[in-house]
């Protein structure tokens, strides 16, 4: 954890680690060391100095350890020396090894230096030994500086260094399965205390890698990325940090936000650091969505920030806001003074781009909603005043717009233009300015990573409109506590880049908050409105046709599952992956592959790639190409206990896919909690895989996968000679190891050859077709 929170100062460090063949260190030279920030991981003792420098693929070659054996948990025939040890001992060395394989062994791979333990290791004062993340910093910089002398070699290192990762990503993946309670019983009844021990060093193994990939991206920006890992932590590891975010004021919804968008390093920082949230609003949260913002507006009221809460209201001239609008302009506001006396002038402005007016956004849980018929409090809108005057540096009163006195209610058409236009009004202010109360916990002093972390958990972040406004804007303003923070897609980073893994967190997701106009696409705008929320979800898609400029006008004459049909056919060109989304799908034939919404918390993301693989959407269905495992059994799968899981044999593969290996494989399938429960099912005989490149999983690889069912021919309607398919559901796809497929011995997570059950039987190919 320390390599989060460190800020160097003594650039001698670096260049030794530059240097010096062997790392090492002596921690009782060096005065005001960083104390250990918790939770520490206790070092388990393994004889690392004694294993030679390598790379990870060969570190258990030189241990005498059997590799397969460790894969299927067998540890009592891994290594001779276990026989006549008590599993609880045995459990112990075994998570010692691994430990020092997968950080340790990882870290030199990846650095090309000999580390002894000294280096990363240090005793606290229990007498304990701790892992102590604090030189990261130096032996990863000295790293991107050796990249950087050769870069002849640049593409093979990017190369290594992510099938480095992948190695260890592949063993933690394993690790966390084990953590689930069917099979941590199974591991606790032979090596007990195993588990717990292994769950104490995972996660600084999961943040070991956040940082290498950090260095990566950082060193060799412009190098290939062979694609994006999800990393997870163990079931109790990551309830418990769940329960300290519980304890800090964060609500379900805002912790699965945190789980599902943010890498690990992220949240663990926010939980060092303690990092509160307001609780007030949050008692009726769940994981799905956060009440904080919901408001009724019958009941609603705006809020003063005067003393004594009893200023009168401020109302513009209704008639002129109404006129404004129908003659497809713009109105906005200035408050002047006559005699002393506020009064809110109305002007018009036309549909040209840096027009001079400031348009505010905000969230009405913040206490500035309403209506032009209801005005505003005097106070907000001094403030709103002074604020937009301020940005522009200005003595005059500046002129803004904003929901509550600009966009009118009591005519229905007029109403509806104003929406339309909301697109206008942001794309064309001069700049945009963002009011929100968490927002404005910052000053000018604040560190980025810390202004960022405020940014993206406020309100404001969680609202549906607000992206729109952000996106269009030519100018993105936030108000602070002392002043204003110009946002910029190029904010450096307070950490160094090397390890600055939360920084690179945030920024990804502030990123989309200024995409380029010419990047904006669906995938972009599904990754920012998951975990966003509205009160009127019947406008989700005329907000985003307005962000993609598509015709929203078209959308507003028809509703429910028909405009979001009608969206998606006007939209046509899709990322493939859609149909692999975690997310409610629409009931309509030729379109149950389609999202009824993007506003569902789920860490599944859409491809943002401009030139990335699309399919198209027609009105017979969703048309692409696509890796396709044929069965010849139709399966019933359905969620909860029985029939969710299938074994599935690939014998061979067609002429037109190749498989680079041998073609044989066994896939073992998850149905989704998306599924319908015993005893309704949902039949299906087709698997397609969301992999772009078309290639098959890897053994000991899990991967996202698409129940489908074969649509009978009519051979007077269907001319096409592509294929329809019916989209059943989403499921989980695991291949299995060649060893376990070739032991007829149970392991831990495989019943053995001669117990499994095939359920079907299947033949690789690459397929074009109809997604209905």
């Amino acid at each position: 954890m320390e390599h989060l929170v460190f800020d160097a100062d003594n650039a001698q460090e670096t260049v030794s680690a530059f240097r010096e063949n062997v790392l090492r260190q002596n921690w009782h030279i060096l005065s005001r060391l960083l104390d250990f920030i918790p939770p520490k991981t206790p070092w388990f003792g393994f004889e690392h100095n004694a294993i030679p420098l390598g790379s990870l693929a060969t570190y258990l070659d030189t241990t005498a350890f059997d590799v397969p054996m460790l894969w299927n948990a067998k540890f009592r025939t891994s290594h001779s020396r276990f026989q006549n040890l008590e599993g609880n001992v045995i459990g112990n060395q075994v998570v010692a090894l691994l430990q020092s394989w997968l950080y340790l062994g990882l870290l030199e791979s990846v650095v090309g230096k000999k580390i002894e333990t000294s280096y990363l290791v240090r005793q606290d004062t229990d007498g304990n030994e701790y892992v102590y993340s604090r030189n990261l910093l130096f032996c990863l910089q000295a790293r991107v500086f050796a990249i950087r002398a050769n870069p002849s070699d640049k593409a093979r290192v990017n190369l290594d260094i992510q099938h480095d990762i992948r190695i260890a990503h592949k063993w933690l993946t394993r690790f966390v399965a084990w953590s689930h309670s069917s099979f941590r019983l199974k591991l606790d009844a032979v090596y007990p205390g195993f588990m717990n021990s292994l769950e104490q060093v995972i996660p600084s193994i999961v943040r070991l890698e956040e940082a290498i990939e950090q260095m990566r991206l950082h060193a060799l920006p412009d190098c290939l990325v062979l694609g994006t890992l999800t990393k997870h932590y163990p079931y109790r590891v990551a309830d418990t940090r769940r329960t300290r975010l519980s304890g800090l004021g964060w609500c379900p919804f805002q912790i699965k936000l945190l789980e599902d968008t943010l890498n690990q390093s992220s949240t663990d920082w926010l939980v060092a650091r303690e990092v509160q949230q307001n609780p007030a609003g949050h008692d009726s949260c769940t994981s799905e969505a956060c009440a904080r913002n919901d408001i009724d507006e019958s009941t609603y009221q705006q809020a003063h920030v005067c003393s004594g809460g009893q200023c009168t209201r401020l109302l513009p001239d209704l008639q002129q806001v109404l006129t404004i609008l129908k003659e497809d302009n713009i109105p906005v506001v200035c408050l002047e003074t006559s005699n002393g006396e506020h009064r809110l002038s109305v002007h018009a402005m036309s549909k040209t781009p840096s027009r001079d007016y400031i348009a505010i956004s905000h969230v009405w849980a913040d206490g500035l909603g309403g209506s032009t018929e209801g005005g505003l409090n005097r106070c907000q809108a001094e403030r709103l005043s002074n604020l937009c005057t301020s940005v522009r540096k200005t003595s005059q009163p500046a002129r803004f717009w904003v929901d509550c006195l600009c966009i009118p209610r009591s005519e229905q058409d007029v109403y509806i233009t104003a929406l339309i236009g909301i697109r206008d009004v942001y794309l064309n202010a001069s700049s945009v300015l963002v009011i929100d109360k968490t927002i404005e916990e910052c000053t000018v002093t604040s560190s980025t990573e810390d202004l960022y972390a405020h940014i993206y958990l406020s309100a404001w972040m969680q609202r549906m409109w607000t992206y729109e406004e952000a996106v269009l804007a030519k100018e993105l303003n936030f108000v602070l506590a002392d002043g204003f923070y110009t946002y910029k897609v190029d904010t450096w980073p307070s950490m160094r880049q090397t390890v600055a893994v939360v920084w690179q967190s945030l920024a990804t997701q502030l990123y989309r908050l200024r995409a380029d106009h010419e990047r904006m696409n669906i995938g972009q705008v599904y990754q920012a409105f998951r975990y966003r929320l509205t009160n009127a979800p019947q406008e989700e898609f005329l907000s985003v046709s307005g962000i993609l400029g598509l015709d929203t006008k078209s959308l507003l004459s028809v509703k429910g599952e028909e405009r979001t049909k009608r969206f998606w056919l006007m939209l046509k060109w899709i990322p493939f992956n859609v149909p692999f989304l975690d997310c409610p799908k629409m009931s309509e034939p030729g379109f149950r592959w389609a999202p009824t919404t993007m506003m569902y918390p789920t860490p599944s993301t859409m491809d943002t790639e401009v030139h990335g693989t699309k399919s198209e959407c027609t009105r017979e269905g969703l048309s692409g190409s696509y890796l396709v495992v044929s069965l010849d059994f139709v399966l019933k799968g359905c969620a909860g206990k029985h029939g969710s899981v299938f074994n599935v044999f690939v014998k061979e593969s067609h002429d037109a896919f190749n498989p680079g290996s041998d073609p044989r494989a066994v896939l073992r399938l998850y149905c989704t909690e998306s599924w319908p429960r015993a005893p309704a099912f949902g039949e299906f005989n087709t698997l397609i895989f969301v992999d772009e490149l078309k290639s098959a999983p890897r053994p000991g690889e899990w991967v996202v996968g698409a129940a489908l069912f074969t649509e009978p021919r009519v051979p007077q309607l269907d001319t096409s000679a592509i294929e329809k398919y019916c989209y059943v559901g989403r499921l989980l796809v695991e291949r299995l190891q060649n060893h376990e497929l070739s032991s007829d011995e149970s392991t831990i997570m495989f019943e053995g050859t001669s117990r499994v059950t095939i359920d079907a039987e299947g033949v690789w190919s690459i397929e074009t077709m109809y997604i209905t």
